[in-house]
């Protein structure tokens, strides 16, 4: 009996497969030479959402979009520029005096009894000490430096001029471009994503003003604390706490132990109360505050907010830990509606059925 023979198996690929593929590659190899600038698009754009709900208010009082957006993005770099001038002198040199200043508190700080055995564990004494003297030392040339890489900065005037016209582009054109993009999808999917997409940017503006109206709350309470209870540089404690309280989480925890560890070189008694002012203050800005400033527009869990700035911090840096919680609000207002049908469908199935 012969053995019939083996079938043969093609596998055919389309032209227009391989074409698909092919720009694909294209792409991805397009975005990883141009990452930098592709971040930089992408901070501008976040930059956009985040007035457009403030220019859309002004578009429902009866303003048109350009002037509207002019006149918003003009207000906020007038009101940046003058914080700037206003600050930079009085804050870099308390700056220049804190640093010169920390291996004294550290020696201060080292000499509690309650630090000596830790410390004397693992020579962390000796070691801490000769970094704060090396960072102070250093401080001129870190000056100038940062003057430098400033200086080069403000050199790319082109750079930064294309960057600020498309971030004000994107806000005045937002609607268009939405409407644009929407006219390649059916009705039914342009009525389905397109709150989606607002809730999107109204997240994005939220998160972004919000972070900043609590990051200055939080500056100025830590501030306040520091000159009632005598604190040495008490504006350089409340600019460290602005800034760090821009990462959600993670910076208030950080800032309540620098406060803390600087409370502690002038009294134990100045670090008992400045630990329960933050206690305090960390309770009602969770309760109190970020109900008030976020509303109902971002609803993250704390574990979802760590997560999402450990995940962005490492691919973006300090700026992917700030920008994490818009990220993570779009990405869920996505999510949720993307998910939606498949939950109505399961809540269907779990509904009890009704004998016959």
């Amino acid at each position: 009996m012969m053995e019939s023979p083996t079938p043969e198996v093609r596998v055919s690929v389309s032209v227009r497969t391989l074409l698909v593929l092919l720009a694909f590659g294209v792409v991805v190899a397009l975005a990883l030479l141009s990452l930098g600038t592709l971040i930089s698009i992408l901070l501008a754009a976040v930059l956009a959402f985040g007035l457009d709900p403030v220019v859309g208010n002004l578009v429902r009082r009866g303003w048109k979009r350009g002037p509207a957006s002019l006149t918003v993005f003009a207000g906020v770099f007038v009101a940046f520029v003058v914080l700037v001038v206003v600050t930079a002198g009085p804050v870099w040199s308390e700056i220049v005096e804190f640093v010169n200043a920390l291996p004294a508190m550290w020696d201060e700080l080292s000499s509690k009894p309650a630090f000596q055995d830790i410390l004397n564990t693992a020579n962390a004494d000796d070691t801490i000490a000769n970094l704060l003297k090396e960072l102070a030392a250093g401080l001129p040339d870190a000056a100038s430096a940062l003057l430098g890489v400033a200086g080069g900065i403000f050199g790319s005037v082109l750079s930064l001029v294309t960057l600020t016209f498309l971030a004000l582009f994107l806000l005045m054109e937002r609607p268009m471009i939405t409407t644009w993009l929407f006219g390649f999808a059916t009705p039914d999917a342009e009525k389905r994503w397109s709150p989606v997409v607002e809730n999107s940017i109204r997240a994005i503006s939220t998160s972004l003003i919000g972070n900043l109206a609590i990051s200055v709350v939080a500056a100025t309470v830590a501030g306040v604390s520091a000159l009632l209870l005598d604190l040495p540089f008490p504006l350089v404690l409340a600019v460290i706490t602005g800034l760090l309280d821009l990462i959600p989480q993670v910076g208030a925890t950080i800032t309540a132990v620098i406060l803390t560890a600087v409370a502690l070189t002038v009294s134990t008694e100045a670090a008992v109360i400045m630990v329960v002012v933050q206690l305090i203050y960390q309770q009602i800005e969770n309760y109190v505050v970020y109900p008030v400033v976020y509303r109902t527009a971002i609803s993250l869990s704390g574990f979802t907010t760590i997560v999402a700035v450990l995940l962005f911090g490492a691919l973006l840096g300090v700026v992917g830990a700030i920008l994490a919680v818009p990220f993570a609000a779009v990405v869920k207002t996505v999510l949720h509606e993307a998910t939606r049908p498949r939950r109505e469908r399961m809540a269907l199935l779990r509904e009890p059925r009704v004998p016959v």
